[in-house]
């Protein structure tokens, strides 16, 4: 295990990315989403993007597994549904395009739109209305087809879909858990079938597993003390981060 740890950087970049873990995953229970778009552009600071991808996509079907299980009460299953097939024809063309397609301006379209999203949701609204009928479709789509492509950040486009069903706190973070659990469980298989889980990553995803938990367990901490008005100003704020993150990627 030293071995492979030291040829992934040494001690100083095993500590600086669970570190980044553990804030990730923190953010991630307490609003139920972010750790991917937080943790991605912070290690690979110090790790190869062949690596990044498939542990943080790891690292978040196990978070979204004990999440889900813990939450499954609350979780909205007609706007699931919406989003599910959606994703899997996003992963199936992701996958189809990972190797060949240039990111660099649908990074950047990407990024000014949760920017946009983000300052919309600090608005005063006077009621909140239904999600229109092709916003899931849409969101699950291009949630899958990016979180394919860039190893994660689905959520944004998640939530855009989620908050405009006008979920409280609770069904909105259970069920942003349960899609996030099925989005990373068709992205492994599809970066396992492309053999990117070699010893390095398996033996990263083993060390990072105690720091998720714990961070996890605080992160729920932190929800429970969350008003339903900070929670949303929390969830636009993280939006507004990692909109930024991605443009100056």
């Amino acid at each position: 295990m030293s071995e492979v740890l030291l040829a992934a950087g040494g001690a100083s970049r095993l500590a600086w990315t669970l570190g980044v873990v553990f804030v990730a995953y923190a953010l991630r229970g307490a609003t139920g989403f972010g750790a991917g778009v937080v943790a991605i552009p912070l290690l690979l600071l110090s790790l190869p993007l062949p690596v990044v991808i498939p542990l943080v996509t790891a690292m978040g079907m196990l978070a979204s597994f004990g999440q889900a299980l813990h939450q499954r009460r609350w979780v909205d299953w007609a706007a699931l549904r919406k989003l599910l097939v959606p994703s899997l024809l996003g992963v199936a063309a992701g996958l189809w395009l990972f190797s060949a397609l240039p990111p660099r301006s649908l990074q950047r379209v990407l990024a000014l739109f949760i920017i946009a999203y983000a300052l919309w949701g600090y608005l005063p609204r006077r009621r909140a209305r239904p999600a229109p009928g092709w916003l899931g479709p849409l969101a699950g789509a291009l949630g899958g087809f990016v979180a394919t492509v860039f190893g994660g950040m689905a959520g944004p486009l998640y939530v855009v879909y989620l908050r405009s069903a006008a979920l409280d706190k609770a069904r909105f973070r259970a069920t942003m858990s349960f899609a996030l659990l099925c989005l990373a469980a068709l992205r492994a298989a599809g970066y396992g079938g492309l053999g990117l889980y070699g010893a390095q990553v398996l033996w990263l995803l083993a060390a990072a597993i105690p720091v998720v938990a714990v961070a996890m367990i605080a992160g729920d901490r932190l929800h429970a003390r969350l008003d339903e008005a900070r929670f949303g100003h929390v969830v636009a704020a993280l939006l507004a981060a990692s909109g930024v993150a991605l443009l100056f990627k």
